[in-house]
């Protein structure tokens, strides 16, 4: 794909502070079959693929987002990122983590909502790939983040780091996408009170099959399935969400991706639960809303 549009390439890792270590650990290398790639700083690195991470792993006394971490696909596009970022008059912590963070570039800033973001180039490369596991995984997809007001926040993915937008769910939610041309990246919604915060991390194993003995593991091991199995309709991905000590995890596969040369024109889609899952047509409440849905996962990841 082209590099000469400014934008990340994809959503590289997931930074989360934690409350009881072993209880996360036990959930991410489990429910979600990542393999521990180091321990450093106080911190776990869990990778999915040749990458060094996908997760990080931080215990803390009060758990939440550390951080949303995009891939640039090398310094001289990061440089511009810098430069254009400050010409914003966004606040901007540059710096060489590639001791400490394992990233030989990052900048660091927020979102509208106040969740914390970074671009980076050049992540460490493991030599071999993860061990095999029953449950194959092709790569962390998207992440879905709060966001008090919807249209700002989707402006700034937008105008800002130049993600694309793929479909709006009315004026709620609104689903982004980067280089790599997966439906969405990033989405965006008003999923809680306060505004900001992880709703969800999605990956994406490449076939039924997976998704189906991942789904057996999780019931095994008695993590809540909070959303069974469904077809997204501004997607069209299949798959479930189950909810660990941290927040709730999606697999899926089949998700649209779109051709860098010939972005989508955004749909404006209407509410309802067979948007968020279309083999419900007809069968539950034209009324209850996928912003409501996703509400009731939020608060169930909340243990409310």
């Amino acid at each position: 794909m082209s590099e000469s549009r400014l934008c990340p390439q994809r959503l590289g890792y997931v930074h989360l502070k934690v409350k009881d270590l072993d209880a996360s650990l036990a959930f991410w290398t489990r429910a979600v079959p990542l393999e521990i790639s180091a321990r450093q700083g106080g911190r776990v690195y869990l990778r999915g693929g040749l990458q060094h991470h996908w997760i990080v792993l931080e215990p803390a006394a009060e758990p939440g987002l550390a951080r949303v971490g995009l891939e640039v696909e090398n310094r001289a596009l990061l440089d511009l990122f810098e430069a254009h970022l400050r010409g914003l008059g966004i606040a901007v912590e540059a710096g060489d983590g590639l001791d400490t963070e394992r990233v030989d570039r990052y900048l660091r800033f927020a979102d509208p909502a106040g969740n914390p973001l970074e671009l980076y180039c050049d992540m460490v490369a493991m030599p071999t790939p993860p061990q095999p596991r029953t449950v194959q995984l092709l790569d962390i997809q998207h992440v879905v983040l709060g966001a008090a007001d919807t249209r700002a926040s989707a402006a700034f993915y937008r105008d800002v780091l130049g993600l694309r937008e793929s479909d709006w769910v009315e004026r709620d939610v609104c689903f982004l996408h980067m280089k790599n041309g997966w439906h969405h990246g990033i989405g965006v919604g008003g999923f809680g009170a306060s505004g900001g915060g992880l709703n969800h991390i999605c990956f994406q194993p490449p076939g039924l099959d997976d998704v189906m003995r991942a789904r057996a593991i999780v019931r095994k091991l008695g993590y809540p399935i909070t959303m069974d199995l469904l077809r997204h309709a501004p997607s069209t991905s299949v798959g479930f969400y189950f909810a660990g000590p941290d927040t709730v995890a999606e697999m899926s596969y089949g998700a649209r991706q779109f051709a860098e040369d010939a972005p989508p024109k955004p749909r404006l889609l209407a509410r309802g639960v067979d948007t968020l899952d279309v083999w419900q047509q007809g069968l539950v409440d034209a009324e209850q809303s996928v912003v409501e849905e996703m509400k009731k996962m939020a608060e169930r990841q909340r243990g409310g």
